[in-house]
């Protein structure tokens, strides 16, 4: 399954990486957030789906509605694959080595849950995502969450289970969401190593601590928002007592000072702060509208 909006040609390079894998996929559903009939031609032409959103429901929303429609086709022994439209598998075998992987970890394990080629451990008592060494990514690592870009794929019959993903998290932390959900129900979600440290090296990212990192100064303001109102909401759910302040307060504080150095306009500056009272008042779902959805400020 692919969530697209508004990238046609990103979504055709994706979809052509994926018709030369070795193991392509058995069907490939495209949802479309953005009602683009280009994306539509760009689906028909490599054979998939389309599915039209009717509306930017985010990344959660699409994946949502997609598992929703492919739930009722797809048999329990089945694995659903997410696809972020423009992370490319690395090479042309990486999707039939993950599904090796993947096989043989739940055939000796039936609460191994998903796979993917990276993610993180959560440190429930803070509420705050750990970054695992280099030197720890050997063998199958054990993980908390599987990364967004990171070609994961769960088992059918579990996500019957569990439920979809958390449509009104509407951009970002979906995947971390549904992992901790998985893991605190005692799923077990994991990586192969070799394919893991391989994806840091493509990344440019192998060797990095995992220490603090200095927050950059263009990162969106509406990016900032769902950021924090969704770890937020993470840390309420699944984090210690005093993990919800920390993410929120903590959170807003780290984004509002970054807005500011970037001499941003006051009302982007506030988002923040009220991505913290919104995960605490509950109001959730598209609350800030991404407009063409860049990644930095204009």
């Amino acid at each position: 399954m692919v969530v697209t909006f508004a990238r046609p040609a990103t979504l055709d390079s994706m979809l052509s990486a994926l018709g030369r894998q070795t193991r392509r996929p058995d069907h490939i559903l495209v949802v479309d957030n953005g009602s683009d009939v280009e994306v539509s031609r760009v689906a028909a032409m490599h054979g998939a789906e389309y599915a039209d959103s009717g509306d930017n429901i985010g990344p959660a929303g699409g994946n949502a509605l997609g598992m929703s429609l492919l739930l009722p086709r797809a048999a329990d022994g089945d694995w659903l694959l997410f696809i972020d439209d423009d992370d490319e598998p690395a090479d042309d075998s990486l999707l039939q080595r993950l599904e090796t992987f993947g096989k043989d970890a739940a055939a000796s394990d039936p609460r191994l849950a998903g796979v993917g080629i990276g993610g993180s451990l959560y440190r429930r008592q803070w509420g705050v995502f750990h970054r695992l060494e280099d030197h720890e990514l050997t063998g199958a690592v054990e993980l908390d969450v599987l990364f967004g870009g990171s070609l994961p794929m769960y088992r059918v019959d579990v996500i019957r289970e569990v439920g979809a993903f958390d449509e009104q998290l509407f951009w970002g932390f979906e995947e971390a969401e549904f992992g901790l959900r998985l893991r605190s129900l005692g799923y077990r979600l994991c990586a192969p190593g070799p394919l893991f440290l391989e994806a840091r090296r493509l990344a440019g990212t192998q060797g990095d601590s995992g220490g603090p990192r200095r927050t950059p100064l263009d990162k969106a303001a509406w990016r900032r928002y769902y950021s924090v109102r969704n770890s937020t909401v993470l840390a309420r759910r699944y984090g210690g007592p005093a993990a919800s302040t920390i993410a929120g307060v903590g959170g807003a504080a780290k984004g509002m000072l970054a807005l500011a150095r970037g001499r941003r306009p006051i009302a982007e500056i506030v988002l923040p702060a009220k991505g913290a009272a919104d995960a605490y008042r509950g109001r959730l779902g598209r609350r800030i509208d991404p407009g063409l959805n860049s990644k930095v400020s204009a």
